[in-house]
């Protein structure tokens, strides 16, 4: 268990020290530093005092990290508290202050022998991108309406986005195999999972709401639960699908008001839904569907959290 305690004097201190006993002047400063000049961690630390915090577990300081209010983040962990998953809950505790601030993306910048960073970055679900030598990570950080907003159609409409974002954020940082294995007996895998997602929105918003005639609602009607198989697509596919159906939802509420009903629907022992209701069942979808790709990216690669 670690807490992130923000940096001020007596912290600094703490840190120099830290850094000239048990650190790799590599991680902890600039090139040309050596462990023996403290007063130079204590001037280089206090030019982003303002967004520095210690790592401290069990009352003591083993680390440190950052967060710009651009979402920079940079981290090194002492020799000591190595191999502990020390970076990998400050990285974690970095993205929910990344939640409050409301910054949506935090970004890392490393190097390809840093073997440590990257697998921290991996672990952390970030998107990683490299240019030759240097690595550049990316975490989308999810961000939930403003909590001062009091218009239930506008919280509506942005909890719906939230969760839309969501699901996509909880398959960053997937290999291939990844997204397309199962890990329950039911057996949808991740990326199966946001092709579902796709054909509920087609279905509800398009063949149901607006009554698009579309040819297979439910997919290949020759394949069983052809709306979670994935065999014939590529990652970038399903995720092309998946944000057009979202962008096309947006686009039919734009047009339409909350008590329209839809267009098709074939319960005849039940009302025809209205807009809202409709709204309201994807709301609930998404939800669940969300809380099933945590669980499953917990039993994958460890990766908890937004």
């Amino acid at each position: 268990m670690i807490e992130l305690r923000p940096v001020d004097e007596d912290g600094l201190h703490r840190l120099a020290a830290l850094a000239v006993s048990d650190a790799d002047p590599a991680d902890v400063m600039p090139p040309g530093w050596t462990p023996g000049d403290r007063s130079g961690v204590l001037d280089f630390y206090r030019g982003f005092q303002a967004d520095s915090f210690e790592i401290v577990q069990r009352g003591d300081t083993v680390g440190f990290i950052r967060l710009t209010p651009t979402g920079e983040t940079g981290l090194w962990v002492a020799r000591s508290a190595r191999g502990r998953g020390v970076g990998l809950a400050a990285l974690r505790s970095v993205v929910d202050q990344a939640v409050v601030r409301r910054i949506p993306t935090v970004v890392a910048e490393t190097t390809t022998a840093n073997a440590a960073a990257l697998s921290v970055l991996r672990r952390a679900g970030a998107t990683l991108t490299v240019d030759g030598e240097r690595v550049t990570g990316r975490l989308g950080v999810p961000i939930e309406p403003p909590t001062d907003l009091a218009d239930p159609v506008e919280l509506l409409l942005q909890y719906l986005d939230y969760y839309r974002a969501t699901v996509l954020r909880k398959l960053e940082g997937l290999t291939d195999e990844q997204l397309r294995t199962s890990r329950v007996p039911s057996g949808w895998s991740p990326l199966g999972l946001v092709k579902h997602l796709a054909y509920v929105e087609l279905r509800w918003m398009r063949w149901g709401f607006t009554g698009e005639e579309i040819a297979q609602p439910w997919g290949d009607p020759d394949v069983e639960r052809a709306e979670f198989v994935v065999d014939g697509d590529t990652a970038d596919e399903v995720r092309a699908f998946y944000l057009e159906q979202c962008a096309r939802s947006r686009e039919i509420v734009a047009a339409a008001r909350l008590d329209d009903r839809m267009a098709r629907w074939r319960v005849t022992t039940l009302p025809t839904p209205t807009l809202a209701w409709v709204l309201f069942h994807l709301l609930q979808e998404y939800a669940r569907h969300v809380g099933h790709l945590d669980v499953v990216r917990e039993l994958t690669d460890g990766v908890v959290g937004q």
